[in-house]
């Protein structure tokens, strides 16, 4: 795919035991885990006391008034047969992406105490239809769909032959909490490789969790079945992080350089609003600029204007393929226009054919139903993820804005929150960059506005995540009640 260079001011534009009396814990420091050598796994033991030992000294019985009042039983229930403890943290990302929280619940009582909790349950505040992504990168094993208590669930096991479990999964129409959704994500079955970040479903109820608030039961599991307490996992693991800009790319484009600390040898492009369409589309080359970008709305170019003042712009790049004559005329007094360009062109594939009409044909990447801006010292993305970062900004829509000074502050709609508590539970709610939006019908699908990250968020699991998403059917969440 080709490389589009600008130039901009006198910079390029960059392609864009012990024993003892009582019960003791012996732990067994250091073994390891023989498929993951890198885990230091601890079990925990308890023995009492047979060794001789010297008799003590007989002392007179105390009388009836002396006699102290006996402590309470412990009457707390004790599921039977208690798996053996192992503490291990392994590398995870978090699997569910929105607002959650978790306990530590493993080992806990379920069915009148008959068995043990060998998962944490990661609750949602009662919404359905958050996404459900996989932990690791690794192979579905097995996929229910209605069965027992797992009800829709998903395995997953990865190349050091753990394994994780998603339980509970939505098979519920959105909207309703009425069976009938297809369940897990389609494409997700057994056999498939899935990537960490990967979407693979949505949290619901399913199973014995019908009458439960809706959440996600996560297992984690040895090479050998055996379960482990992922709480301490999942305290640590990475989370998928990201904002959306609003849906109008003047208003994103403002919320950006606003990020933008003045500089006196700035030099600026400026973009038409009803434009950027084509500029983010994954038909054309890629894209980027070493510079602050503002787009200007021609209804309401104001705010684009004042903004060029406010971060001091020395000179201006106008990147157009339509007549800008009335943005020169615009920006007389404000800043000189020093080149005038146009936008990318479209990108044709390495393996583009003729047939024999002599018509080209392109393999164009798909259309995704949002953009990605990706901003910041895009040098500094750490080598390892270097590579994910180049296929993902080749497969889809992006704009990469390469700077020292963009940041990350409340540009938008974090990827974390969901709606209060107190929103219609009879509407589905979109997550866009004009806050969440309500609609009465799964066929009113708002604009989703642009997924803003900076090198430190552009993470290889936080790609994959955007990745699934435009290639997945919309989905809200929503409450029931």
């Amino acid at each position: 795919m080709g490389r589009t260079r600008y130039a901009v001011a006198v910079a390029t534009v960059l392609f864009v035991g012990a024993t003892v009396i009582g019960v003791v814990a012996t732990p067994h420091a250091g073994a390891q885990d023989p498929s993951n050598p890198s885990s230091t796994l601890t079990t925990t033991t308890s023995s009492l006391s047979t060794s001789p030992s010297e008799p003590e000294p007989s002392e007179p019985e105390p009388s009836e008034s002396e006699m102290p009042e006996s402590e309470p039983d412990d009457t707390t229930p004790r599921p039977p047969n208690p798996v053996e403890r192992i503490d291990v943290t392994k590398k995870l990302v978090f699997p569910v992406v929105g607002s959650s929280y978790f306990y530590a619940g493993f080992g806990g009582c379920r069915d009148n105490c008959t068995r043990e909790h060998h998962g944490i349950d990661i609750m949602t505040r009662d919404w359905r239809g958050l996404p459900v992504v996989a932990a690791q990168d690794g192979t579905v094993t097995r996929v229910t769909y209605d069965e027992g208590n797992a009800g829709c669930s998903v395995h997953i096991r990865h190349r050091d032959r753990w394994e994780t479990r998603y339980l509970h999964l939505s098979n519920d129409i959105p909207g309703s909490d009425d069976i009938g959704f297809p369940c897990p994500l389609a494409g997700i079955e057994p056999g498939v490789r899935v990537k960490a970040g990967q979407i693979i479903a949505y949290v619901g109820d399913s199973g014995n969790a019908e009458t439960t608030p809706p959440h996600l039961h996560f297992e984690l599991r040895m090479p050998n079945g055996h379960p482990v307490d992922p709480y301490k996992s999942l305290k640590k693991a990475d989370r998928i992080v990201f904002e959306w800009l609003p849906t109008d790319f003047s208003t994103a484009s403002l919320a950006i350089t606003q990020n933008y600390d003045p500089d006196p040898s700035t030099t600026t492009v400026v973009l038409l609003a009803d434009e950027a369409a084509k500029l983010t589309s994954s038909e054309v080359e890629e894209l980027r600029l070493d510079a602050p970008v503002i787009a200007v709305n021609h209804a309401d170019p104001a705010p684009a204007i004042a903004e060029i003042d406010r971060i001091g712009s020395r000179a201006i790049i106008i990147m157009s393929d339509s007549d800008t004559r009335w943005i020169h005329d615009l920006l007389v007094g404000h800043a000189p226009i020093i080149e005038s360009v146009p936008l990318p062109t479209a990108a044709h594939s390495d393996d583009a054919s003729q047939d024999e009409f002599s018509l080209e044909v392109l393999n164009p990447s798909p259309v995704d139903s949002f953009a990605t801006i990706v901003a910041g010292r895009i040098d500094k993305i750490w080598r390892s993820r270097t590579e994910a970062f180049e296929t993902f900004a080749a497969e889809h829509r992006s704009l990469v804005l390469v700077s020292d000074s963009y940041g990350s502050r409340n540009l938008g709609s974090r990827s974390g929150t969901s709606p209060s508590s107190a929103a219609d539970r009879n509407l589905y709610w979109w997550a866009t960059g004009d806050g969440w939006i309500g609609t009465d019908s799964m066929f009113k699908v708002p604009d989703r506005g642009y997924a803003y990250l900076t090198e430190r968020r552009a993470t290889p699991w936080t790609l994959t995540f955007l990745g699934s998403l435009t290639e997945a059917d919309p989905m809200p969440i929503w409450r029931t009640d």
